[in-house]
């Protein structure tokens, strides 16, 4: 097949590197594929050093990109110009939007084009009246997680199919126990964008509580964005600066992951984080909050735990567990290594390529096509 994803930028979000490792799968497995995003690093202000790596993996990869333009943000009659040019250009069997504003081009699109729409949070991103315009455009829509699928089924009038996030276990690496020195202290580990949807107050404030009960830890936080001032305030304040390092922007995840010996998030608001299977292929404990699909996860794999409540006394009771007890963990670190292979991308790459074969034209007995 023919396949086009359209998304937003060539940045560190999870449906960013999600949309990549999909079209590296896709491209290996004998599809073409092309990625039309919307917007380039510099015009919405994300890493450029990130945006050539992120480029650079598809081209090795043998995926075609291009991109729409961020003025068609306030001029959408060229973003639907534009996007017809591409599906003119690379004629798709199937266009995949990964953002609800290029549904808005897809209107522009040939009628007996499927177009297929991914929901990648349980924070929908559009009101629910504006599904009855979606619906007159989209084919089916994908959700990343149960929460995902059960959240928007009953105000979407096409099928909605789960198919779980997953990642490319080949770039990543096998994190490893470490034995010699039970004394030295935990190493944490958390990805994710510096934004209210991750929380990290939440998960500063549990640390502070951890170091005034005396347990020795290490948390390295890898991300950009725009509270970046606030939380180095914040770790200041706290008396972290010893314990909590913010890293930006990082291009080895799959070191940082295989180095640390739990991983931990505090999020707000999830669809199924792609950070989280990362840290399960890795063969880590993980702490998470109880949002999107986070428990989906740790239920089905049973590498770690869940905190319920976001309150600093809850959520640093379940780190103490986690920081203090090396069996738990080891635990968790063998049915991680155990059960996770279901989150590997090869997973949802079967998952996509049936829903895109069960809408493309069949061929009759006597050779004309038919729709399915």
């Amino acid at each position: 097949m023919r396949i086009m994803h359209v998304i937003s930028t060539p940045a560190s979000g999870g449906a960013e590197v999600y949309v990549k490792d999909l079209s590296l799968a896709m491209v290996a497995a004998g599809h073409s594929v092309h990625i039309t995003f919307l917007e380039t690093a510099a015009e919405c202000g994300r890493d450029l050093e990130y945006e050539h790596r992120f480029l650079s993996q598809l081209s090795a990869g043998n995926v075609s990109y291009s991109f729409l333009g961020i003025e068609t943000r306030r001029r959408p009659w060229r973003g639907a110009t534009r996007l017809r040019r591409e599906v003119t250009r690379f004629a798709p069997d199937v266009v995949h939007c990964h953002l609800y504003y290029a549904l808005m081009f897809a209107f522009g699109l040939p009628r007996q084009l499927p177009v297929m729409m991914t929901v990648h949070s349980i924070e929908l991103g559009a009101p629910a009246w504006m599904f009855r315009l979606f619906d007159r455009r989209v084919t089916a829509y994908v959700g990343i997680c149960r929460a995902c699928t059960d959240k928007l089924a009953p105000i979407a009038a096409r099928p909605v199919v789960q198919i779980d996030n997953a990642v490319s276990g080949a770039r990543l690496k096998a994190s490893g126990w470490r034995e010699a020195n039970q004394q030295a202290p935990v190493q944490l580990a958390a990805i994710g964008r510096l934004t209210d949807a991750k929380q990290y107050p939440l998960m500063l404030e549990s640390c502070a509580r951890l170091k005034a009960q005396g347990l020795a830890f290490t948390l390295r936080i890898a991300g950009e964005g725009p509270h970046k001032a606030q939380l180095m305030a914040q770790i200041e304040a706290l008396g972290l600066h010893d314990e909590v390092s913010l890293l930006g922007n990082i291009s080895d995840v799959a070191g940082l992951l295989a180095s640390a010996d739990a991983f931990i998030m505090s999020s707000a608001w999830e669809g199924l984080p792609i950070s989280l299977l990362e840290a399960t292929l890795s063969g880590l404990p993980v702490l998470v909050t109880d949002v999107g699909g986070c428990a989906e996860v740790v239920h089905r794999v049973g590498n770690g735990l869940v905190v319920d409540q976001h309150t600093p006394e809850r959520y640093a009771e379940a780190l103490r567990r986690l920081v203090g007890d090396a069996e738990l963990r080891r635990a968790f670190a063998r049915n991680a290594r155990r059960y996770g292979a279901s989150y590997h991308i090869d997973t949802a790459l079967s998952g996509h390529l049936a829903l895109y074969g069960s809408h493309q034209p069949a061929q009759d007995t006597s050779g004309l096509e038919v729709t399915p």
